[in-house]
């Protein structure tokens, strides 16, 4: 169960290291079931966790053990693969404003998916984003999309617990061509 749910804006030492632990844990199978790397090498990660533009969600449980963590970039400069001029020219308003965010991951402890910490922390992420009135964009791949249905589940619930419109912006997909 998950006892404590904070926003972070800066994370070193031993925090990091068990929060570093956890994402292994969490992300190593997409090492082959994405085209994407998606596994941050060591030195993006901690570079990702000093960074103070990048906001941690951190989930403990109640032995305060490291249960779930989100990232949040709140400058989209902050994430290489992003466009914040693609984003900027759909939303101007809210890129005036500085209010477009970027999820760059949620995961969870993987023996704590079937529990309630992922939409603790969900519930806690919707509500700081909703307080600040961004557009708050993230990426799902394939896997997570057609096999665990990610996307549609979080829209259903988000447009059950808040006034929102959640749209495709845009789609990469991945081909290989094996020449015989």
């Amino acid at each position: 169960m998950v006892t404590d749910v904070t926003f972070e804006p800066t994370l070193g030492g031993d925090v990091a290291e068990s929060f570093w632990q956890l994402y292994l844990d969490a992300f190593e199978p997409l090492r082959t079931r994405a085209a994407a790397r998606h596994v941050l090498h060591r030195e993006e990660f901690d570079e990702e966790m000093a960074d103070p533009r990048v906001l941690k969600l951190l989930a403990h449980d109640d032995a305060g053990e490291p249960a779930g963590m989100t990232t949040l970039a709140t400058d989209l400069a902050a994430v290489p693969w992003v466009s914040p001029e693609f984003f900027a020219a759909r939303y101007p308003e809210h890129a005036a404003r500085g209010a477009v965010w970027y999820i760059g991951y949620t995961l969870a402890h993987p023996g704590r998916r079937a529990t309630r910490t992922f939409m603790d922390m969900i519930d806690a992420l919707v509500a700081h984003l909703a307080e600040h009135r961004v557009v708050c964009a993230y990426d799902v791949s394939r896997f997570n999309d057609d096999g665990l249905r990610f996307a549609d589940n979080l829209r259903r619930h988000l447009e059950r617990t808040r006034d929102v419109t959640v749209e495709e912006v845009d789609r990469q997909t991945y081909y290989a061509t094996t020449f015989h």
